[in-house]
């Protein structure tokens, strides 16, 4: 049996995946969650084969709870199920550290194969254009160069949480928040929230 942590802020959703997923016999769902910070505290306490989760969730958006639960358990292997097909998107999760990508309207029988297939150790990150994501990626993507907590501090401030917001999900002085933030501007080239928040709509991070 292969166990899951399920996340989505729509219960009807989260619902209707937890029941197909537990009908096969396969799989075991130990947490549904509604939010990010939901999910993140799940997570660190009740170790799992596979994290389910979405990306638009409240509390904490999907990226800063992958980055935050990959920083305590690097391990962990992440599917995230979304709605947007962007090779953007798909190239911003598979940079923040999922093992997988998979849409919301994707066949039940898919989502299923996925779950094995990252259970197994592999990867899967469908796209629908013919481009391939190493042709997205390279060695100058500036959300490369920032660090792990750098990028999780980044999804945070974009999503519009203060220094101390971010201090007290992320357990750190809203000293350090505001380093983090100075170097993430450095590195990004930006002056301002309203800079950063621009940059992250031109590269598809941005939430709609």
């Amino acid at each position: 049996m292969i166990s899951l942590i399920l996340a989505d802020d729509h219960t009807m959703v989260r619902q209707a995946i937890a029941t197909t997923l537990k009908a096969t016999g396969l799989f075991t769902i130990e947490y549904e969650c509604s939010d990010g910070l939901e999910l993140v505290e799940a997570a660190l306490k009740t170790p799992v084969d596979i994290v389910l989760m979405d990306i638009s969730m409240p509390r904490m958006n999907g990226f800063a709870a992958l980055e935050k639960l990959l920083h305590h358990r690097p391990q962990s292997k992440v599917i995230i199920l979304s709605m947007h097909s962007e090779p953007e998107y798909v190239e911003a999760v598979k940079l923040a550290g999922a093992r997988a990508y998979i849409q919301k309207d994707a066949p039940s029988e898919q989502l299923i194969q996925v779950i094995q297939d990252v259970a197994a150790g592999k990867f899967y990150f469908p796209l629908k254009t013919n481009q391939s994501l190493a042709s997205l990626s390279s060695p100058t993507n500036p959300i490369e160069g920032l660090t792990r907590r750098e990028r999780e501090i980044f999804y945070l401030v974009v999503a519009g949480r203060s220094n101390k917001q971010i201090a007290q999900l992320l357990s750190l002085s809203a000293k350090t928040i505001e380093n983090h933030r100075t170097n993430i501007f450095k590195k990004l080239k930006v002056t301002s929230t309203v800079e950063l928040i621009h940059f992250a709509a031109k590269n598809g991070l941005l939430e709609p």
